[in-house]
């Protein structure tokens, strides 16, 4: 979904694709959250935005080296071994980077309409298709590309625990990341994974820690947004600050760093300014206490990762 050029720049829904109507909006939003000081930008091929992301760092002040970027390899674009190398490439000419800090296998398999590889694990509709070896096809590339030195670090995103395992189980070197969706609403539910995580040392990265109040409103009995759930509104009175900032406090206190999206200078600078708010075990027990998401509430979201939209 692409929202009309009228929209704007910081409206809502927000826009990042290189598409008409927005294109332009990622490279301000890019150079405005260099400015505030933020270093760390999170992309993928399939934001369609990685071309954005590069021009605005090439015309920054800032060094290469002072910028941690984030990419993604499919799931609209194929899985498997040479897949994931051929895209890799192109992620790099994409951004006019030699390397980038951390790469991500997107998904754990391939999303519709399921675009054709030449991974023999990886082709729908064959004897020889294989879900999870097409899934460790597409690490062994990962690898590869880690031990070349152009990503310096590797990483998953959306995996559940089993998928971990299988890597575990076939002795391969751990992701170092695994990006998954961390909210009010997505907490408690997501604890299991987390400590999963942290178990074999791996970083569990949060997105949409906020929800995703422009594209996604969630079902009753939760409210539309997490920004406006009377637990934290009550967390945020006792604070004296935003919604938005108690809940990137609350999930910066369990330890887990987050992705928040935003194409607003002044909610950039508060993003970067949350280290100060001290949340109390009573107040995390009280935001963790939300209701959660689920299939059964909302069966087309989250749990059920039915939905392919290149916003998560």
């Amino acid at each position: 979904m692409v929202p009309k050029k009228s929209v704007g720049y910081g409206g809502y829904p927000e826009c990042w694709a290189e598409l008409p109507g927005c294109g332009e909006f990622t490279e301000r939003a890019v150079k405005e959250w260099l400015d505030a000081g933020g270093r760390r930008l999170d992309s993928a091929n399939m934001y369609l935005n990685e071309k954005s992301v590069g021009k605005a760092i090439k015309a920054s002040s800032v060094p290469r080296s002072d910028i941690f970027i984030t990419s993604k390899v499919g799931p609209v674009y194929a899985l498997g071994y040479n897949e994931t190398l051929n895209q890799f490439k192109q992620i790099l000419a994409n951004l006019q980077t030699d390397y980038v800090d951390l790469l991500l296998i997107h998904w754990p398999s391939a999303l519709p309409p399921y675009p054709p590889t030449t991974d023999p694990f990886c082709r729908r509709n064959s004897p020889t298709y294989d879900e999870k070896k097409c899934r460790l096809s597409t690490w062994e590339a990962m690898l590869v590309i880690f031990k070349s030195g152009a990503a310096k670090a590797i990483g998953v995103s959306n995996y559940e625990n089993s998928h971990i395992q299988e890597i575990i189980d076939a002795k391969k070197p751990l992701p170092s990341v695994n990006q998954c969706h961390f909210n009010p609403y997505g907490g408690s539910s997501q604890m299991d994974k987390v400590n999963f995580c942290k178990a074999h040392d791996i970083v569990y990265l949060g997105y949409s820690p906020l929800g995703i109040p422009d594209w996604h409103k969630f079902p009753k009995p939760m409210e539309p947004t997490p920004l406006r759930d009377p637990a934290v509104l009550e967390v945020a009175a006792a604070h004296k600050r935003s919604a938005a900032e108690v809940i990137l406090a609350w999930e910066w206190s369990l330890g887990i760093p987050v992705n928040p999206r935003c194409m607003n200078a002044t909610h950039m600078t508060q993003n970067l300014n949350i280290y100060d708010i001290v949340i109390t075990k009573d107040e995390s027990d009280k935001i963790m206490s939300c209701h959660q998401d689920t299939c059964l509430e909302d069966p087309d979201y989250y749990e059920c990762f039915k939905t392919s939209s290149p916003y998560r």
